[in-house]
């Protein structure tokens, strides 16, 4: 028996159960490797400047990938790309959403206000606007202002969660919470230990009121990021990490991240370096700053260059990039904090023999960068 249709009653309609018992193992569908050329890009960017921007200020188009569905558009199952040009002396209309994002400006100047902060973006730059973050872009320059944005907001699409709201009120706070100490509501209601195994029972306070990290808007200075990118140059093929360093988010503590769903790199692989074949169940997206290459996805090759955009890893498919004879940098997203924060993130540096490891709930992998390091001194 695979399916049941139980009779329906007035109240609930239709139901459907499956039988699991017998029902065979649904295997996963991986997305394959896609990539959008520089020169797409450039087109579409040149159209968003004829004519009025949107209603809401934007001149913005969205990349997604051939087997992308509604709802929740993306290059990405949960990860949407957007790019988006402001013309001299144009802005945004104030926006806030349940989405958090990493922007970063291509060319041009802007100012992007985020909350109380106001910051002045350049070439290169990256910033983050947290959820429900109510923020503006502005051009106030004479050159046109082109960025490259990331959200979740297909994940939220998805789940049919995601919430936007134009010109929001500003300055709403939660009201004051009247308790004999002052304190907060969950201070009423202790929790209570169970057995002996470390399980707890919560009261419904502390559902409605927990722990929060700050996020904040964080903005990374190009002209501060770049000195430290040296180092990255000097590793070679035979090393078995990548050579990238992660704009970091301290509010997202373990999970590494630059938001809570995502981490952006920034690597500098030097002339000719072959990046060892691995997999994981995070989906990467990398777009190409500068120089060219090659990538093999789930056995097909694509060569890239600078101003190219690809989902360089469809989750759990092998894969593995190398640098032209120039070498090559690129920004890379991952919802690598968003699986380990869901304990979903499963690893394997070596595809050989090597290990499958729940990254965030085991030890992770070693790398030789030691002997990398003694090079150098």
């Amino acid at each position: 028996m695979d399916v049941q249709k139980l009779t329906a009653t007035e109240d609930t309609g239709p139901v459907r159960l499956v039988d699991l018992r017998d029902a065979p193992a649904r295997e996963n569908h991986l997305w394959p490797v896609h990539i959008v050329r520089r020169a797409e890009i450039e087109h579409a960017l040149g159209l968003l400047a004829e004519g009025e921007p949107g209603a809401d200020g934007c001149r913005e188009f969205s990349v997604v990938h051939p087997n992308s569905v509604e709802p929740g558009l993306g290059l990405a199952p949960g990860i949407d790309v957007v790019f988006g040009v402001l013309l001299p002396g144009e802005e945004t209309v104030p926006v806030r959403h349940n989405a958090s994002s990493v922007s970063m400006c291509l060319s041009g100047h802007g100012v992007t206000d985020i909350d109380e902060s106001a910051f002045a973006t350049g070439f290169r730059d990256v910033w983050v606007t947290p959820s429900m973050s109510p923020f503006v872009l502005r051009n106030p320059g004479d050159e046109p202002f082109i960025y490259l944005t990331y959200s979740n907001r297909p994940m939220l699409r998805k789940l049919e969660v995601y919430f936007r709201e134009e010109k929001p009120p500003v300055g709403v706070q939660a009201p004051a919470v009247d308790t004999p100490t002052g304190g907060r509501v969950k201070d009423l209601a202790p929790g209570f230990p169970i057995g002996d195994s470390g399980a707890w029972l919560l009261p419904y306070e502390h559902l409605i009121d927990p722990e929060f990290v700050e996020s904040r808007p964080l903005l990374w200075k190009w002209q501060d990021v770049a000195p430290h990118l040296g180092l990255l140059k000097s590793l070679k093929t035979g090393y078995t990490g990548r050579p990238l360093m992660c704009l970091y988010n301290p509010a997202t503590g373990t999970r590494n991240g630059t938001t809570a769903n995502f981490f952006a790199t920034i690597s500098n692989g030097s002339a000719n370096l072959i990046g060892p074949a691995h997999r994981h169940s995070s989906a990467a997206i990398n777009y190409i700053l500068d120089g060219s290459g090659w990538s093999v996805v789930d056995g097909v090759r694509i060569d890239w260059e600078a101003g190219d955009i690809m989902l360089s890893a469809p989750g759990w498919a092998p894969h593995g990039h190398a640098r032209g004879p120039e070498g090559a940098s690129i920004l890379t997203i991952q919802d690598h904090p968003l699986q380990i924060a869901s304990e979903s993130l499963v690893w394997q540096e070596d595809l050989e023999d090597g290990p499958i490891l729940s990254l965030g709930k085991q030890a992770g992998f070693q790398t030789n960068l030691s002997q990398f390091l003694a090079d150098t001194e």
